[in-house]
């Protein structure tokens, strides 16, 4: 039987791919973790999405019910602190910019001794992990199939930071997985996954990083016209950015 798989599922287009992909594809058990920042502005709309999701899963693929194991929610303000990662985190990002999230990732699977925590993320684009990271990550057979790690003793120990992650999806752009989800048939699913960090009136709000890069990878359809155009009016008009904005809001 194959590994449990332990996956940090957002509900955005990324780890919602992994999650679909271990369940429909490879049929395996999966645990998935949220973790809950009640800063974020798109808090409400992420755990929507799950339980969406999640009922769209079942209607697809019953048998996912036996699979899909409830997800475990993890307060940000109650993982616990470790020193040494924070310290190590505050080096790493002194190279080059590195989120936030990652330092309280690695305490929480440092804390949670989750060793294999899977992480959706592309680390070929330039920044921190095509520089850093990725020269020490190795692609290893895990069951019948394969993700990829940090190597065990990287030639830069700072780098052992991220040990405890797994980087499955590494290799695909955001349109790699699109297609994969057409010719899988579940597509449908991935087009209620949740991007946004700042919504407004529960749609994309089309100006934030990450509404910015679903433009810029590919999927400009993800967003209502609406939002597409407070993209445009942000990259196109300079001065009194902030008053169209605020017109475009009302």
């Amino acid at each position: 039987m194959e590994k449990q798989a332990n996956l940090l599922w957002t509900s955005g287009w990324d780890s919602t791919f992994r999650l679909l992909e271990l369940l429909l594809i490879q049929k395996r058990v999966v645990q998935p973790y949220y973790i809950m920042d009640h800063t974020r502005k798109s808090l409400e709309m992420e755990l929507k999405t799950i339980e969406k999701i999640k009922a769209m899963i079942f209607k697809k693929a019953p048998y996912t019910q036996q699979l899909l194991l409830p997800v475990i929610f993890k307060e940000l303000r109650n993982i616990k602190p470790n020193k040494d990662l924070s310290q190590q985190y505050k080096r790493l990002a002194a190279l080059k910019p590195l989120g936030a999230q990652y330092e309280w990732l690695a305490c929480f699977a440092e804390e949670e001794e989750i060793h294999d925590l899977e992480l959706s993320i592309e680390t070929r684009s330039p920044g921190f992990f095509s520089t850093f990271v990725d020269p020490h990550i190795i692609k290893y057979k895990e069951g019948n199939n394969y993700t990829f790690k940090v190597e065990d003793e990287p030639s830069n120990v700072e780098i052992k930071f991220f040990k405890n992650f797994r980087f499955p999806i590494k290799e695909y752009t955001k349109l790699d997985l699109q297609q994969m989800a057409i010719d899988n048939n579940f597509i449908d699913i991935m087009n209620e996954t949740w991007f946004c960090h700042t919504p407004l009136n529960q749609q994309p709000c089309g100006i934030c990083k990450p509404c910015r890069m679903t433009i810029e990878e590919g999927l400009r359809r993800r967003l209502p016209f609406k939002s597409q155009l407070r993209n445009f009016i942000v990259n196109s008009v300079k001065p009194s950015v902030k008053q169209i904005i605020n017109v475009i809001k009302k």
